[in-house]
């Protein structure tokens, strides 16, 4: 019996079985990536604030006020503001190939968010960049300094990003004007969720039709 399995394995390996692979991929990627992203804005979010009621006293207006009476006015900037830098990037993805190749990268390695996990993570996003450097960082430094040192911290994973501290640096003076033009942090944060929200979302969908397009082609 045993000489007789032994002679069918030996077969077998001659006659080359193919064993069914293992799929290792991770079926819960997204969710993993939302709750890391999470924790990771979580944390900055906890630095900043430390930094801010630690450092308050010596700022020329508080962090933390709750906007002023103006407030509708800062309110519908910001809504413009969001919905111009959109369209913007959604003009600059259709005209330039290498966006729409970075768009693909970004959305390769984030996944298949949905509109959920792509608003949790904008929401942790701008809330823990602006406290940390509107909220303290831009008090300390600048608007000039703290937006290069926002620019300079989005590092570009390859050559093909070089445009991104860039746009970064562009943002922050941007995100700076609008908290010291408002005196509230809310609106800069509100901006920063709404237009990583609103272009995450878009790079996902085009990435989505390019795919469908291409297996139907």
């Amino acid at each position: 019996m045993e000489n007789l399995a032994t002679d069918n394995g030996i077969s077998a390996i001659q006659n080359g079985i193919k064993f069914p692979r293992m799929n290792l991929s991770n079926p819960h990627k997204e969710q993993d990536l939302v709750w890391i992203a999470l924790i990771f804005y979580l944390l900055m979010s906890v630095v900043g604030l430390a930094l801010i009621l630690w450092r308050h006293q010596s700022f020329g207006w508080p962090p933390l006020a709750a906007p002023d009476e103006s407030w509708p006015l800062a309110l519908g900037t910001t809504i413009a503001l969001i919905l111009g830098i959109h369209l913007l990037s959604r003009l600059a993805c259709a005209k330039s190939p290498q966006l729409r190749k970075c768009g693909r990268e970004i959305v390769q390695m984030l996944g298949k968010l949905g509109p959920v996990q792509i608003l949790a993570i904008a929401i942790a996003s701008g809330i823990g960049e602006e406290l940390l450097f509107r909220g303290w960082l831009m008090h300390e430094t600048g608007l000039w300094i703290s937006s290069l040192i926002f620019g300079i911290v989005h590092v570009p994973p390859t050559r093909e990003w070089v445009f991104w501290p860039f746009f970064a640096t562009a943002m922050g003076l941007l995100l700076g004007w609008l908290y010291h033009w408002s005196g509230s942090l809310v609106f800069p944060i509100f901006l920063h969720a709404g237009i990583n929200f609103l272009n995450i979302k878009m790079l996902v969908e085009q990435s989505t039709q390019a795919n469908h397009e291409a297996d139907t082609s």
